[in-house]
């Protein structure tokens, strides 16, 4: 068995979750399998030409040519695709299709949908509007590509061109991240006999620390991860309570000098590493994302340090956080109560012990020998 793992990443400054489940995946598949059974092709939008994005946003015969080779050369039964936009485009599930390999495509995010990827807009919350019309124009009046007109006005067309030309017909399996997720996706027409629920896994390290204090929010500084509300009810809480924020975004250097208070800490921008140990001090992880969301790597991260999860009962939240037992989940109204109720909770080791255990359902090594065996029966027809 021979496999193709391929990817676009993000801007090297801007690194996202996205980028880090895919090195982390082709790690643990070429681990398992070896490096000459487990290939991967990848690009980066570091070397975006706008100019020339223009013309092979719709089909790239470079990418394409290029899978088409690999599939060719090296016999490779399947092709596993993470992210492909912008530079990659589907022209690489056709490429992979038509050189004879199976084509899995992993949906990290909505942009099949939403050409901003995360069913969001600022100002107006969740935002399923392009979803209800075929050719809406809604994205592109509301600037929901990278806050710009005119990188709408391409975005919004060129999925507008995938879709019509059936590109995505070249998909054989979608593997989503949650059950949230599978049941959003099938709402959204995609038949339910191509998708494939296959999670994201993590790296479970012996032990965990039992000096941990505090709070932190890891993420963007942008209103959809529910930066701005979580700040806003931090500057009524007490000075006991401590919270470290962890992340950068357009709106730092505002947010910084708007809430300084000795119980807000921001750290910035932080190295993985530097990240997680800051993880593992701390007593709670909260995420208010205001979005989906499509996994939620860091509460898995979190939780795999006995770090129980405080997040808003939105979207995938509730796949990961069980109320009461590694974690507790909130609406926006009552984020300040249950913020104070974690404070005071009385078994802490309780919600810590069971934190670690869900962590553990992720573990790299469980989900890399699922992931194989499903790559096994997809490969044979007997999915």
């Amino acid at each position: 068995m021979k496999i193709l793992i391929i990817h676009n990443k993000y801007q090297s400054n801007n690194i996202g979750g996205e980028d880090i489940v895919y090195k982390n995946e082709l790690k643990s598949l070429q681990d398992e399998l070896g490096q000459d059974c487990v290939f991967s092709y990848e690009v980066s939008n570091d070397d975006i030409n706008k100019i020339k994005l223009i013309w092979s946003i719709w089909f790239s015969k470079e990418h394409y040519n290029k899978v088409r080779q690999i599939v060719k050369e090296n016999s490779i039964d399947l092709v596993h695709i993470h992210n492909f936009f912008p530079l990659l485009t589907p022209s690489i599930f056709k490429a992979s299709k038509i050189s004879g390999a199976k084509v899995i495509h992993t949906l990290h995010n909505y942009r099949f949908w939403c050409i901003s990827g995360i069913f969001f807009r600022d100002n107006y919350g969740v935002c399923e509007l392009c979803t209800k019309n075929k050719f809406s124009i809604k994205g592109i009046l509301n600037k929901c590509y990278r806050e710009s007109f005119f990188q709408s006005i391409v975005a919004q067309f060129a999925f507008w061109y995938y879709h019509v030309t059936k590109i995505f017909d070249n998909i054989d399996y979608f593997f989503v991240l949650t059950n949230f997720q599978k049941k959003k996706v099938e709402s959204l027409g995609i038949n339910e006999n191509r998708i494939i629920l296959k999670p994201n896994s993590v790296n479970i390290l012996p032990g965990f620390r039992k000096d941990k204090s505090g709070y932190i929010y890891v993420g963007r500084l942008e209103e959809s991860k529910g930066i701005y509300a979580l700040l806003n009810i931090w500057q009524k809480l007490g000075e006991k309570y401590v919270l470290t924020i962890i992340g950068h975004g357009k709106s730092h250097k505002k947010l910084k000098k708007e809430y300084i208070s000795p119980n807000i800490i921001f750290k910035g921008k932080c190295s993985r590493e530097d990240t997680l140990r800051y993880i593992s001090q701390s007593k709670y992880l909260i995420q208010p994302s205001l979005w989906y969301e499509t996994f939620g790597l860091t509460i898995i991260e979190a939780m795999s340090f006995g770090v129980p999860v405080i997040g808003l009962d939105i979207g995938t939240r509730g796949d990961f956080i069980q109320d009461g037992v590694n974690g507790f989940l909130s609406n926006e109204e009552n984020l300040s109560e249950v913020i104070e109720k974690s404070f005071e909770y009385g078994d802490y080791n309780f919600l810590s012990k069971h934190s670690f255990a869900k962590a553990k359902e992720f573990e790299n090594i469980y989900i890399t020998k699922k992931q194989i065996q499903l790559y096994k029966k997809i490969i044979e027809g007997k999915v």
